[in-house]
């Protein structure tokens, strides 16, 4: 009977395994070019005006950094979990190739989405980071070290729980 379980449980154990090589295979070569040591310089006036200078921020604690898209389907599920974690941390979000200042503004406003944003319309400020894909959320220590990248889904306590274990 025991060998008949176990018999049972390689394949769902051996495609689980290989569905979890294949993804950080993946997470991995979509995040080739993101540093993973120092961050580098991330400076820009938000929509809303507001000067937004990493160093300095980080001077204050961790930062996440999310880029994202408003053309993006899985920035629609991470968004707002990204707006509700405004209120405890320091974010900035740079909106990737998603149209003019008004267009982006707009799409905030429509969604309920306070954060800050520097708009990105040409993809330049994320090409100097190495962002290859929406979303992605970085995670900057008090000391201008990347801590952290995620690329993909992924949940508010996850990235809560990165936050509380930076610095």
């Amino acid at each position: 009977m025991r060998k008949k379980w176990i018999a049972a449980l390689r394949k769902p154990a051996g495609f689980v395994l290989m569905a979890v090589l294949i993804a950080s295979a993946v997470g991995y070569y979509q995040q080739r070019d993101i540093p993973t040591e120092k961050a580098p310089p991330l400076t820009g006036r938000s929509l809303e005006g507001e000067y937004l200078d990493l160093q300095r921020m980080t001077a204050r604690g961790p930062v996440l950094i999310y880029f994202w898209a408003t053309w993006c389907p899985y920035c629609r599920v991470v968004s707002p979990a990204i707006a509700d974690l405004t209120a405890d941390h320091q974010v900035i979000s740079v909106a990737m190739q998603s149209g003019s200042p008004s267009e982006v503004t707009e799409y905030l406003q429509r969604n309920d989405l306070p954060f800050p944003t520097i708009n990105d319309p040409e993809g330049a400020l994320s090409n100097s980071w190495g962002i290859r894909v929406t979303p992605t959320m970085v995670i900057v220590d008090s000391g201008g070290n990347v801590r952290w990248v995620t690329s993909g889904a992924t949940s508010k306590w996850g990235l809560k729980l990165r936050l509380m274990l930076t610095d």
